[in-house]
């Protein structure tokens, strides 16, 4: 399939429960890249151009997790209400989730999104703002995480649930 949205429409449809496994091996500490004053924070700059359905994204963020979701999914729905606790403290400390929902429409993925009283950003996974994010990677399940720095460095990805372990994987500048 030549499109993410496509493809986890077809897994869905064939096993949802399935869809909780890690998509990709955890990156080690040496790859995680150290966010310098020098390097220009590309990801801002893409974020800056795009369209949200919901929200917009922290200025200033060090850090930002793209959680790939969607309101059909079971895993996604028990995830949820933990990560929009937890939302608060990740933008105090400069990190940034940004919502790419995997809804069927943009109605959808709004709606997903405003049921939970997220805040963050929200896109939908058939955009080109979604597809063409910095380190952005072709995902084989949902909920899904991947973690990248200001500069568009790959950091680390897996199951949605590595957003509850943030501090240690974005290691924010308190």
């Amino acid at each position: 399939m030549k499109n993410t949205f496509q493809y986890l429409t077809l897994l869905a449809g064939l096993s949802a429960g399935v869809l909780m496994a890690d998509t990709a091996a955890p990156a080690t500490e040496a790859q995680a890249p150290a966010v310098t004053a020098q390097a220009a924070p590309v990801v801002t700059d893409y974020l800056n151009k795009a369209t949200f359905l919901t929200g917009k994204p922290i200025e200033d963020a060090q850090y930002y997790i793209y959680l790939y979701s969607a309101s059909w999914c079971p895993p996604c729905r028990a995830l949820m209400p933990s990560v929009v606790k937890i939302y608060p403290e990740m933008k105090a400390n400069k990190v940034e989730i940004i919502l790419i929902s995997c809804d069927s429409n943009d109605a959808e993925a709004k709606k997903y999104v405003e049921h939970y009283n997220a805040g963050f950003p929200g896109l939908h996974a058939g955009s080109a703002a979604a597809r063409n994010l910095p380190s952005n990677k072709d995902i084989r399940a949902i909920p899904t995480a991947i973690f990248v720095d200001a500069q568009g460095n790959f950091i680390k990805s897996g199951n949605g649930r590595l957003i509850l372990d943030w501090k240690n994987i974005c290691k924010p500048q308190q």
